[in-house]
């Protein structure tokens, strides 16, 4: 059992020896490989926040609903401001993290939707038909990099959105408390 096992280990360090040279389609494979992970890590980042704005709308919401039952005293008025202050800062930041950067490349890639949309049919048809497979490579490996840096940007809002929701969780439970009180 231990003999592929080796020889798989071999062959991975063969592999990544520096002289060895990659070919086109592995290189492309890899790179395809690489921007799909990229595009799959923006999409999780979507899918936190759309699990995050109905539950700050709602916890907004209550303390609407709660706000209008009756005049409010100062503490009542500190606690509300302490628990929606975070939540709209939330909100900010999932904003932030959902509207998309289409700037694209100042290359004008053939690979990225912005980019290629300004083309007319005919003259995006002749470009994409005259990609080399070296061209092609580029554009791939410039997408990975774009679209690394919209997955981080997106990551970073979404964790300050969370953090800032959590902030306010406890603010938002007190306020709720005292404004649900009568008396």
């Amino acid at each position: 059992m231990s003999a592929p096992l080796c020889g798989a280990l071999q062959d991975n360090v063969v592999a990544t020896l520096p002289d060895q040279k990659i070919e086109f389609r592995d290189r492309r494979e890899m790179l395809e490989a690489n921007l799909a992970r990229q595009i799959e890590s923006i999409r999780a980042a979507d899918i936190k926040i759309a699990l995050l704005v109905p539950t700050t709308t709602a916890m907004l919401g209550v303390l609407a609903a709660l706000l209008r039952a009756r005049p409010l005293a100062s503490d009542q008025l500190f606690w509300v401001c302490l628990s929606a202050l975070p939540l709209l800062l939330a909100f900010a930041m999932m904003a932030a993290g959902v509207i998309p950067r289409l700037r694209g490349n100042p290359e004008r890639s053939l690979l990225f939707f912005g980019d290629l949309s300004t083309h007319d049919p005919k003259s995006a048809q002749t470009a994409l038909l005259a990609l080399t497979p070296q061209s092609y490579l580029a554009d791939l490996a410039a997408q990975c990099h774009s679209t690394a840096s919209i997955a981080g940007a997106k990551h970073q809002n979404v964790r300050r959105a969370y953090i800032a929701f959590l902030l306010a969780l406890p603010f938002w439970l007190v306020a709720v408390y005292l404004l649900g009180r009568t008396g």
